[in-house]
């Protein structure tokens, strides 16, 4: 069973005890229809940092939060090279990061500055994971 995207203060994730990489999962399909008409789904078992958010901001922006189904859709996206083979890398990441940032304006829209700042602290700084996430396949 999934379910599909709607905002809520309640997300389908579980905090995982023990695991510091990643220690929060998605409990259920998550299905939501892209920019593009596509359907994407964050399929369950997903595991995930939260929001990239530094230690140093954490007090004021915690790692769960109104964004983190956003930055779960985008986790999902980069780590299924979602649109890698249709576009080139850099059309592909900059698809994958602006989805994200309309996801969240669309589920957060009181604080569009700041997803917009930390859509492009994703965009400075994203450029590097994306890229590895393709030297990490078989």
């Amino acid at each position: 069973m999934g379910i599909l995207c709607s905002h809520s203060l309640i997300f389908p994730i579980a905090y995982v005890l023990g695991s510091e990489k990643n220690p929060y999962i998605i409990t259920e399909n998550i299905t939501y229809k892209l920019s593009n008409g596509k359907i994407y789904t964050i399929e369950k078992g997903l595991r995930l940092d939260g929001t990239s958010v530094p230690k140093l901001l954490r007090t004021i922006e915690p790692r769960i939060n109104n964004r983190i189904i956003g930055s779960a859709l985008h986790d999902s996206m980069y780590i299924n090279d979602f649109l890698r083979g249709e576009l080139t890398d850099k059309k592909a990441r900059k698809f994958i990061d602006k989805e994200m940032l309309l996801f969240w304006n669309k589920y957060n829209p009181k604080h569009k500055r700041k997803n917009k700042a930390m859509y492009y602290l994703v965009r400075a700084f994203g450029a590097k994971v994306f890229s590895n996430w393709n030297k990490t396949k078989p």
